[in-house]
């Protein structure tokens, strides 16, 4: 007859209490770590819509800085004016992205850019994101010289 050595039967202790008894210790820790999980990825998501419509608010006013800044025969503020607000709105149109409503951007000029020779084009847009940040204001600004 073989006999275990007694060092080795002491280490082979029932387990089946104890591990019944640790059965739901899985699921209770990822209840616990899975809000805040998702609350970073989340955050994450927002912020990074966030600053892409950053960018494109920014390439948006260049945009129009540039489309107002052109040479135009008989060139009036109104002309200047009206030609970067489209070129604002072609670009923001379709590259802006949001989680509520469609985002369509204020646009406004510095006073007079025909006699300033500069002309000036400042974007505010809210972004609204996921669950965590409700209204987030973004803006940018262009200043371009008149050709």
């Amino acid at each position: 007859m073989s006999s275990m050595r007694r060092d080795v039967a002491m280490l082979q202790a029932q387990t089946t209490t104890h591990a019944q008894s640790q059965k739901g210790n899985t699921l209770v820790e990822f209840a616990f770590i899975l809000p805040v999980f998702l609350l970073l990825l989340f955050g994450v998501v927002t912020f990074s819509l966030a600053l892409y419509n950053k960018t494109v608010l920014t390439m948006a006013t260049r945009e129009g800085a540039r489309a107002g800044a052109k040479y135009v025969v008989n060139r009036s503020n109104l002309i200047t004016k009206s030609n970067a607000t489209a070129a604002v709105q072609g670009v923001c149109q379709n590259n802006l992205i949001s989680f509520g409503a469609a985002m369509s951007p204020t646009i406004t000029f510095n006073a007079d850019p025909i006699s300033d020779k500069i002309l000036t084009v400042t974007a505010n847009v809210n972004y609204t994101g996921v669950f965590i940040f409700s209204d987030i204001p973004i803006s940018a600004q262009t200043s371009m010289r008149l050709e």
